[in-house]
This record gives C-alpha cells, sequence and structure tokens, in this order.
C-alpha cells in the first residue's frame, strides 16, 4: 500500500511540476505555394485552348494558347487545314492554315509534325461558324514546347 501512495504522489508532484510547461505547438504545414500563370516571353498570359469562355471575349485581339495537338484535318477541297486541341474541334480553338499561305509550308506533311506534341502558338483569335481559331499566317507561330 505503502508503494501506491508512494507512486501516486510522485505522479501527482510530476504533473505538478509540468503543468506550467506548454507543449509547443507543432508547426503547421506551409501551404503549397500557388501555380503562376504560364506567360509568354513577352509577359502575355498563356491560355488554353479548351478555356473557351475566357477566351471569347477577346476576339479579335493576339493571344497565346499553349496545349498538345491531338488531330489534324483538311476540307474537302484540300484548301484549309487543320491543327485542333481536341478531337472535336468545337472543344476547344482551332488552327486555321491555308494551303496558299505560309509560303508553301502548310503541307499536310509539315503540320502532321506537331500532332501529339505540345506547342505554344500566338495569333489573331478570330470565330468562324461559331468556332474559335487562328488563322494562321507562318509555320513560325508554332513553337513545340517541352
Amino acid at each position: 500500500m505503502k508503494f501506491i501512495v508512494s507512486a501516486f504522489s510522485a505522479a501527482a508532484l510530476c504533473s505538478l511540476g509540468f503543468a506550467d510547461e506548454k507543449t509547443p505547438e507543432a508547426p503547421k504545414p506551409a501551404e503549397p505555394p500557388k501555380a503562376a500563370e504560364p506567360t509568354a516571353p513577352s509577359g502575355e498570359k498563356i491560355y488554353a485552348p479548351t478555356a473557351l469562355e475566357e477566351l471569347k471575349p477577346l476576339k479579335g485581339k493576339k493571344v497565346t494558347l499553349e496545349g498538345p495537338i491531338v488531330k489534324q484535318g483538311e476540307n474537302k477541297a484540300g484548301s484549309i487545314r487543320y491543327l485542333n486541341f481536341t478531337d472535336n474541334f468545337r472543344l476547344s480553338v482551332s488552327l486555321t492554315f491555308f494551303a496558299n499561305a505560309g509560303d508553301g509550308k502548310f503541307t499536310k506533311e509539315k503540320l502532321a509534325e506537331f500532332v501529339g506534341k505540345k506547342v505554344r502558338v500566338t495569333g489573331e483569335l478570330t470565330e468562324f461558324n461559331g468556332t474559335l481559331q487562328i488563322k494562321m499566317t507562318s509555320i513560325d507561330q508554332l513553337k513545340v514546347v517541352e
């Protein structure tokens, strides 16, 4: 019994001795840094080609887009060629190439080199039949990015 009382008394004294000490708070985890919006070398914002609601008000202005090219196409006459960021061209901005423009560099073979690659493109955003597009004037507007 003495042992139990002694143990109890020792425990009580120990707890009193530490009652004034504060347990240090664990540091709060740091918030992850917010991803900066990508910008073009000129400092302009880079848009996702699928951000149609954000892009619609920018019709007639020069914009920079970045994303993977998933599909290539052309009209029945072969006079207009396309690079698309989505399988359904209505879900993203299309890149439109007039075969008779671009110093003959808008060939099917040349445009096929961009399919499956992430590109950055800058040009004037226009609309044709309710679909946003950039009419390409030079192959140099397309840059493959990592």
